[in-house]
């Protein structure tokens, strides 16, 4: 049985005739059990057959948010991007190629340009939570946790956004607690 994601909802379980039906693309997310973590169908080898074009593997590194650093024929490492060239939020898988073996459809990215996984603000977002406002960090932790999970799905722009308002609710947190604190003292006081 497999669960897929599409427009960001889960759908499933599916059998894998089922799933030759609906249409599966080599960059939606799949998961069954046995499974670590989502994967793109690209990567599932029992998917392969079902896939409309096989795509080129993919080299990951943990440490670097889902890229790698492998040079190529030429000594220079070159990353070609999985997905559609004008597609702003979908699931792209970064793989290294030497520079004429991409093929159309396909972006080339160079290591300067190698995206960065942005930070995820989730030690502030726990203090602020137990010191601070509790709703507001509690905010920041739901989108704090969630940075890295979208970064090596390929959805750079949303790993973004998400750190962005765990930053702001833990600055939202740190007012409300400032704002707060004198009132309090003054009804401690009474």
């Amino acid at each position: 049985m497999y669960w897929i994601i599409i427009n960001d909802t889960e759908q499933g379980p599916y059998t894998l005739e089922q799933l030759s039906g609906i249409g599966l693309t080599s960059d939606t997310p799949v998961w069954r059990e046995g499974m670590a973590e989502w994967l793109p169908a690209g990567h599932v080898d029992e998917l392969a057959a079902l896939l409309p074009v096989p795509q080129p593997p993919a080299i990951a590194d943990e440490e670097s948010c889902g890229t790698a650093d492998t040079p190529t024929e030429t000594g220079q490492p070159s990353m070609m991007t999985a997905g559609p060239a004008t597609a702003t939020d979908t699931v792209r898988t970064v793989v290294y190629a030497p520079a004429d073996a991409i093929p159309a459809g396909y972006v080339a990215i160079t290591p300067a340009d190698k995206p960065v996984c942005p930070p995820t603000y989730l030690v502030w977002a726990i203090i602020t939570t137990v010191v601070c406002f509790l709703p507001m960090g509690v905010c920041a932790i739901i989108c704090a946790t969630k940075v890295k999970g979208h970064f090596r799905a390929g959805r750079f722009d949303k790993a973004g956004r998400m750190s962005e308002r765990a930053a702001l609710f833990v600055i939202l947190s740190i007012v409300a607690w400032l704002i707060w604190m004198p009132f309090s003292i003054v009804f401690a006081m009474l």
